[in-house]
């Protein structure tokens, strides 16, 4: 957040805020974490905005009665309070360390609430399409009709938009049901069905476990094996103790990180799940404290990736490893927890050029290489708690909006920045945390963040997958190149 929003010295907007013309305005799209953020954001700053999402109230996802939310009601997070609530508003102490749903929901309007975000937000307002004619000019057409101009556009509509589904998918008949994960709702119904969960990740893992509560059968058909983490070590979340984690010791913390899982969840090869494909400390780790001991227990059977579909809808899948051959299924349930693909529904396609992999060209994950008036925020996958990256990379599009206004050597720097690699981007070191490891750290100079390899994502090339990025890496360039504006 700005420096006076953390401080609370929140700017009032003008009474009248509803005459200002849409061509002064930033237009946020999407009210969810990310979106309000934004909005708080672009309100310290004295930045006229307005907020528009598809659903009836703010909080994104998060809100339970909408249709094409990618959560259900029994979802627990991965992340603790610690790492899921905005530097100027702290979770009730009321709440679970680990948040569901219907807690986060209520936790985002009453953030919204009280910083007086409602007072620009249009709910159940769609934007049909956002293009741009020249800098500082977009045409948004919204799902009212209307046709407005405004002066920038922030997209922060998530990352669920565009769910993706394998190419073998299309040829599974219609006796069986298939659903994304984006669909799943819960396991009710499920008594006497078969099901297959198809994918390596988070939501897999959670859903396998889910479906197991009901279904007959479960099995996970996962492409990449990854490590299983639980959400607490000790007493302590595991996000806060990583967090804590001196990095003076360097190579002998993958020893102890992986001395510590061993012991306190065991090693997934060893409950019948493939072997992680990447080092602990740089994979995108699942968080459970339930998956493992579903698959000892039977009530999950690991499989390889899908080979193949028959007419009748068996499929063919390969064993946990490559070597087992192919094995046949005959699911009545395939959830296709397989990812997202990158990119917005309303914008054009080029109007953020792409890598070579396929991903959107994004400075620090945010921000289009050449536009000082368009901004993404939470368009990539980070290991643990996404929150802290969505409020620094609002901050720096809303410091970045308000230098517009004027002739700014900060918002020079910045742009002379993004044109150039992050890797170029100096960073210092981050706050050390405040247990013993923490103490221990700041002592040691530990907590200096240096560039680590991006978790193994799942994606294989032409999939476009949503990327997945280092989030202690991301967040200390993107509080270097915030310090530009302080």
């Amino acid at each position: 957040m700005p420096r006076a929003a953390r401080s609370g010295r929140f700017c009032s907007m003008p009474d009248l805020h509803d005459q200002i013309p849409s061509r002064e305005k930033v237009l946020i799209i999407g009210a969810g974490p990310a979106g309000l953020a934004a909005a708080a954001a672009l309100k310290a700053l004295e930045v006229p905005f307005d907020l528009v999402d598809r659903a009836k109230h703010v909080g994104g996802i998060w809100n339970e009665e909408r249709e094409d939310s990618p959560v259900w009601p029994a979802m627990e997070m991965i992340s603790s309070r610690e790492f899921t609530q905005y530097e100027d508003m702290l979770q009730p102490v009321s709440f679970p360390e680990f948040l569901s749903p219907g807690h986060m929901a209520k936790y985002l309007r009453a953030y919204a609430a009280r910083h007086q975000l409602t007072d620009h937000f249009r709910p159940r307002v769609a934007v049909r399409t956002a293009r741009p004619f020249e800098d500082g000019i977009w045409q948004v057409e919204l799902s009212t009709g209307e046709i407005l101009i405004y002066r920038a556009v922030i997209s922060a509509h998530g990352i669920s938009q565009r769910p993706h589904r394998p190419d073998w998918a299309a040829d599974v008949p219609k006796s069986v049901q298939v659903i994304h994960s984006s669909e799943w709702s819960g396991p009710d119904g499920l008594e006497g069905q078969r099901v297959l969960v198809v994918g390596s990740g988070q939501s897999a893992a959670d859903i396998s476990v889910d479906a197991a509560r009901r279904a007959l059968e479960v099995r996970w058909s996962m492409r990449t094996g990854h490590w299983v983490v639980p959400r607490r070590i000790g007493r302590v979340p595991g996000d806060v103790a990583a967090s804590r984690e001196p990095s003076v010791l360097g190579g002998l913390n993958a020893k102890i990180a992986k001395s510590v899982i061993s012991r306190t969840v065991g090693n997934p090869a060893a409950a019948g799940l493939p072997r992680p494909a990447a080092p602990l400390l740089e994979d995108s780790v699942i968080v459970s404290d339930d998956v493992l001991d579903r698959v000892r227990e039977g009530r999950i059977t690991p499989a390889g990736e899908v080979t193949g579909v028959e007419a009748d809808g068996t499929l063919t899948h390969l064993g946990p490893e490559l070597h087992a051959g192919h094995i046949r299924y005959a699911p009545d349930l395939i959830v296709l927890a397989t990812g997202y693909e990158v990119g917005a529904d309303h914008l054009p396609e080029d109007v953020v050029p792409r890598s070579a992999d396929g991903d959107l060209d994004l400075f620090l994950g945010a921000f289009p290489r050449g536009r000082d008036d368009l901004a993404f925020l939470g368009q990539q996958r980070v290991a643990g708690g996404v929150l802290p990256v969505l409020v620094e990379q609002a901050d720096l599009a809303a410091y970045v909006l308000a230098a517009r206004e004027g002739d700014s050597a900060a918002l020079r720097q910045f742009q002379r920045l993004r044109a150039g690699s992050e890797t170029a981007v100096q960073t210092a070191a981050t706050p050390a945390g405040g247990g013993m490891l923490g103490r221990l750290g700041g002592a040691l100079g530990a907590n200096r963040v240096t560039a680590r390899a991006a978790p193994t994502a799942t994606a294989t090339r032409g999939e476009n997958l949503v990327p997945s990025t280092d989030r202690d890496t991301l967040l200390a360039r993107l509080r270097s190149v915030r310090e530009l504006f302080d």
